[in-house]
């Protein structure tokens, strides 16, 4: 196994800083057929599950926020190396898309521009 120290997450292969908050979102879709009778029992039959991630980075440099938001930004996909809840002790690559870019402000730090909160959704192409 590898060692999970030495890890970490990265874009189409470019390293990325480690978001602060890394939440797991999970979405399953179900067919057309499923439905609820009249005792409002659910007759459901999933289609699948899309997976994904909310990210959030507190502080960054230029050049962190810059490696993040080129690597998604207009982006049909790209491969995300991250670790994912379904698969314990393993780094894994899956392809995935961004939306939803938001961010606070840039600030002046010990005389460096720091670029503050930075929030991210990625959702995989594929289900899980």
């Amino acid at each position: 196994m590898a060692d999970l120290k030495k890890e970490g997450f990265t874009v189409d292969g470019v390293a990325i800083a480690p978001p602060t908050t890394y939440k797991p979102v999970f979405a399953t879709t179900s067919t057309k057929s499923s439905k609820r009778d009249q005792g409002l029992n659910m007759h459901n039959s999933p289609m699948g599950t899309i997976g994904g991630y909310d990210l959030t980075w507190d502080v960054l440099t230029w050049e962190e926020i810059a490696a993040i938001l080129n690597g998604m930004i207009n982006k049909a996909e790209f491969s995300f190396h991250h670790k994912d809840p379904t698969i314990p002790g393993k780094w894994i690559d899956r392809t995935f898309y961004a939306s939803n870019f938001n961010m606070a402000a840039q600030t002046l730090e010990d005389n460096e521009e720091r670029w503050t909160d930075l929030a991210i959704n990625i959702r995989r192409i594929g289900a899980i």
